[in-house]
């Protein structure tokens, strides 16, 4: 029994000082630990940097792209105006919208408002 009573405290004694050796170590590591801290506030701030130029970059990436479409657009128009020259009606839809001119045999007729 005496030696029952020797082992738990030889083992009581022994749990206290892996304590305190644990204790020590992590007194001992302080500026490893703020160190991970430090390390771990850069990086998420760095992120956070990283979000928001990756957004203001999507944003613009859409600006460009909704460009691109309406440019794509005027560019097949022109084509189609282009490619319809030698077309004589488009010709004469021309001469008569942008000049003015009628073709023979046709009446041109002027409106008037009141305030001119």
């Amino acid at each position: 029994m005496a030696y029952a009573k020797v082992r738990d405290e030889h083992s009581l004694r022994s749990r206290l000082r892996a304590g305190r050796e644990q204790r020590g170590a992590i007194y001992q590591s302080w500026w490893v630990l703020l160190f991970i801290a430090a390390c771990s506030v850069v990086y998420f701030n760095s992120i956070g940097k990283k979000n928001e130029v990756i957004a203001s970059l999507d944003k613009h990436l859409g600006a460009l792209e909704g460009e691109k479409a309406s440019l794509l657009q005027e560019k097949e128009d022109l084509l189609l105006q282009i490619n319809s020259q030698s077309d004589p009606a488009w010709i004469q839809l021309t001469l008569m919208k942008g000049l003015g001119l009628v073709p023979e045999g046709q009446l041109k007729v002027y409106f008037y408002s009141d305030n001119e």
